[in-house]
């Protein structure tokens, strides 16, 4: 899993994975933002790669909290 550099949808930069060609930011909702997912059953990421997207988008004072 490679995580990317992008920008959110306020245009602040983000890092991401991508996931059937979506750049996901916040496993924590499903691709349009709108509803509350399961970060494993939706993307196939587990806790560890949660985390670590969590951890890398606090540089950018960003938070993936539900």
């Amino acid at each position: 899993m490679d995580f990317v550099l992008t920008t959110n949808i306020d245009g602040d930069p983000v890092y991401a994975v991508e996931v059937n060609g979506m750049t996901i930011y916040n496993p924590h909702f499903s691709e349009c933002g709108r509803f509350s997912v399961d970060p494993l059953q939706n993307y196939g990421l587990d806790e560890k790669a949660v985390n670590a997207l969590a951890m890398l988008n606090t540089y950018f004072n960003y938070s993936t909290e539900c």
